[in-house]
């Protein structure tokens, strides 16, 4: 199984717009993301737009050594599916491009969990390993591993815009047609104000965080334990 990392990132996002370059911990957003995906012992590719203003976060990706797949802005689903086939994966880790704090040791279980299942059964390989299995999970901190060709099969569905824009919820809706392993939820508090970056709060929350420790985009510690720093 030839497994990857995909983050998604664009500028134009709604809420807060060119949150992938705003800095926390004086490093860009995206950054963040792509250098503790890096530490994982698979490829990480960019997943991201073809409109002009992506332009930059391809540039930063390209610095980082990560190559780019630019698809459709809104029809996320669609960009997953194309840039999975583009770099010849199996199954991806799906990241995305505002959490950057998101949990090494659950991705590395997740994996783990799908590759020995493939191995050992290869028809009853999972379409979707993910810790949202009881409908919930604190802000930031979801794991989700993704088979390409179950997202295929989705999309030739024509689904509709909304599952379009959040690639997995088709899984979610729809889960007795799939394969699901639901993996333990993370232990993080489900009050604290998350570790996702959406409004201005939330960067200034996580700038707070990763000022007063600047390694955090290269340790391996649970975003649990770090907010508790």
């Amino acid at each position: 199984m030839r497994l990857g990392v995909l983050v998604f990132a664009r500028s134009r996002s709604s809420r807060l717009p060119d949150k992938a370059l705003r800095h926390i911990g004086g490093i860009p957003l995206l950054e963040r993301v792509i250098r503790r995906a890096q530490l994982l012992p698979w490829p990480t590719f960019l997943a991201t737009t073809e409109h002009p203003a992506d332009d930059r976060l391809v540039e930063l990706a390209r610095r980082l050594g990560v190559e780019s797949f630019r698809g459709s802005e809104d029809r996320v689903l669609e960009r997953a599916v194309l840039a999975a086939e583009a770099f010849k994966l199996d199954a991806f880790v799906r990241l995305c491009g505002d959490r950057p704090l998101f949990p090494l040791d659950d991705l590395r279980e997740a994996v783990r969990v799908m590759q020995r299942v493939s191995t050992s059964q290869p028809q009853a390989a999972p379409d979707l390993v993910t810790t949202f299995g009881d409908g919930r999970c604190p802000r930031g901190l979801m794991t989700e591993i993704v088979r390409a060709r179950t997202l295929r099969r989705i999309l030739n569905l024509d689904v509709g815009a909304e599952q379009q824009e959040h690639l997995t919820q088709y899984f979610y809706q729809h889960r007795g047609d799939f394969h699901i392993v639901n993996l333990p939820t993370p232990a993080a508090s489900f009050v604290c104000p998350g570790f996702a970056v959406d409004i201005e709060a939330d960067l200034v929350n996580l700038d707070r965080i990763c000022t007063a420790n600047p390694a955090l985009d290269l340790a391996p510690a649970e975003a649990d334990r770090i907010y508790a720093l």
